[in-house]
């Protein structure tokens, strides 16, 4: 993997990836939410699933 600097344009490149990250997933969390017959792992993992983790790396992105 190649190293990337810790520039100011390339934390705002990653803070950008993290949104549109979070909107996807809560858009494709809802999406499964809707459906019926999911099997009862899935539904667990859905209700289980922690889409605040990526606020929280976009707020330490802020800090830096």
């Amino acid at each position: 993997m190649k190293k990337i600097y810790k520039t100011k344009n390339n934390l705002q490149k990653v803070w950008n990836e993290l949104d549109k990250a979070y909107e996807h997933l809560e858009r494709a969390l809802y999406d499964l939410n809707s459906m019926s017959n999911l099997p009862k792992d899935l539904a667990r993992d859905i209700e289980r699933f922690d889409i605040s983790e990526i606020s929280c790396m976009k707020l330490n992105i802020e800090y830096l």
